[in-house]
């Protein structure tokens, strides 16, 4: 019998709206996430995002840091034109796997969902600073392999980090709402478990009926490595002092 779980809802102040000089400056020439054109986008291709913490913060899947994630992504689950329509949060980035028309949509949205979280998270943890300071990471999904591998990949990332055990499924994620599970797995009463953020019903053939050709997901399986979630922070550091040495 499948447990209900209560959707997060509750009201989280947008600033909506380009200000004349938003957006990251350049400090210097160790760049954090290189800008590389990114790749073309089909409007029936779903995307996903990634998103980095600044390195020395608090986890974001404690406490209040937690809430105000789950609150953030609710309320912009669909909003300027994507949809967010699965989510992780570990405990220094953010995946999400998003629909939209086009990239202008993306960028909207994002700015929507990323600008208040850091003002509210700066404010709970009593700092001022960057909270994102790298750029957010997309990948264009084309295939239904590719779609099914996102999935596998976003909801069990907290096993690939040794969070979630090999036989639960990550509270911190909308994988307790999936509907593509081969069998439902066990999961911890919903009086200890955290809320689930409301998601976006997916819409893109790919996300919906085009990845289940292969396969529905076991929640025993693990995710592949991700050769485009973005280089490791060790090896953009070992890159910078390589550079700076020439």
């Amino acid at each position: 019998m499948r447990r209900k779980f209560h959707q997060l809802e509750f009201e989280f102040r947008q600033h909506g709206g380009k200000r004349k000089g938003a957006g990251r400056k350049p400090k210097n020439d160790e760049p954090g996430m290189p800008h590389r054109q990114r790749a073309k986008k089909k409007r029936n291709e779903p995307l996903h995002v990634t998103v980095r913490l600044g390195d020395g913060l608090p986890s974001l899947r404690r406490g209040g840091a937690l809430n105000l994630v789950l609150a953030a992504i609710g309320a912009s689950s669909n909003r300027h034109g994507m949809r967010i329509v699965q989510y992780s949060i570990q405990k220094d980035h953010l995946h999400l796997l998003v629909e939209a028309d086009d990239r202008e949509c993306v960028a909207r949205a994002m700015n929507a969902l990323l600008s208040p979280l850091a003002r509210a998270l700066n404010k709970l943890w009593g700092r001022c600073g960057k909270v994102f300071p790298e750029r957010y990471h997309d990948e264009v999904i084309s295939t239904p392999t590719q779609a099914r591998n996102a999935l596998r990949y976003v909801l069990q990332n907290g096993k690939k980090h040794g969070v979630v055990a090999p036989s639960s499924i990550d509270l911190c994620s909308s994988a307790p709402v999936f509907d593509g599970w081969k069998e439902q797995p066990s999961i911890a009463s919903p009086t200890t478990a955290p809320a689930v953020a409301t998601v976006a019903p997916a819409s893109t053939w790919l996300l919906t009926t085009g990845w289940r050709r292969q396969g529905l997901l076991d929640f025993h399986e693990l995710p592949k490595p991700h050769k485009h979630a973005g280089r490791p922070r060790a090896n953009l550091a070992e890159s910078r002092s390589r550079a700076a040495s020439h």
